[in-house]
This record gives structure tokens, C-alpha cells and sequence, in this order.
């Protein structure tokens, strides 16, 4: 499968799960200086537009996808009304306490996302399709 494939199928599962009502903008950023550090950018969702930037210089397929479900999350936020605008402080997930909670919800049902899709896509799809 390729990236962008797998792209399309975790959204299409985070849709129905979610209720996402609007298709967020992707982006796929290819950034050589960013992926030269160990503290390089992965990945940010911007509320303003509804869009998720994904950087995917050197990086592992499986890891960009744990990004781009982790953005989903932010989504759903946003849709849901619960994001506070832009975050342009580089500390937010530790300065804001409602912003330490979106963290921590996106980090727990982003990678639930991706993992229960993997797990059904490496082990189930074959039993439960038409």
C-alpha cells in the first residue's frame, strides 16, 4: 500500500468514527533542513484553513500515518468547537491546561486510530471483505 493510499483509508475510518464533518486540506511537505534535526517538525494541524501538514523528508511511512491520525484528532477538536484558535507558543501543551488535554486526547485516540486500523488492515480486512 502506498502512503498516500493509507492516507485515504485512516481518514476514511476516523470520518465514520468521529463524525468528521469536513475534509481537512492535506498537505505533504518535503523539508531536507527540518528532517536534519532531531527535534524537526513531524507534523501540525491548523484550525484557521482545516489543515494538517504532514512532513514526510526520511520518514517512515507508518510514522507519518501516526501523525496524520494525531492531526485527525485536532480536527475533530476543531469541528467540535474545542481548540482555542492558533497555537503559536512553541509550549502550549504545557503552559495552557485545556491545550494539555487536546494533547493528551490526540496522542491517546490518534494512535488508538492508526493502531486499530493497522491491526484491522494486517489481520482482519481479508476475512471481512465483499
Amino acid at each position: 500500500m502506498e502512503l498516500k493510499e493509507a492516507l485515504g483509508e485512516i481518514f476514511k475510518v476516523a470520518k465514520e468514527k468521529f463524525e468528521i464533518q469536513n475534509t481537512p486540506k492535506l498537505v505533504l511537505k518535503q523539508d531536507e533542513e527540518n528532517a536534519k534535526g532531531i527535534f524537526g517538525k513531524t507534523a501540525y494541524y491548523k484550525p484557521s484553513d482545516q489543515s494538517i501538514v504532514l512532513y514526510i523528508t526520511n520518514r517512515h511511512p507508518k510514522d507519518i500515518c501516526r501523525s496524520f491520525a494525531h492531526e485527525l484528532i485536532h480536527h475533530h477538536q476543531n469541528e467540535r468547537g474545542d481548540l482555542n484558535g492558533e497555537n503559536n507558543s512553541p509550549t502550549y501543551a504545557q503552559d495552557d491546561p485545556h491545550m494539555r488535554k487536546m494533547e493528551m486526547e490526540a496522542y491517546l485516540k490518534g494512535n488508538m486510530l492508526f493502531r486499530d486500523w493497522e491491526d484491522w488492515y494486517k489481520n482482519y480486512r481479508k476475512t471481512n471483505e465483499k
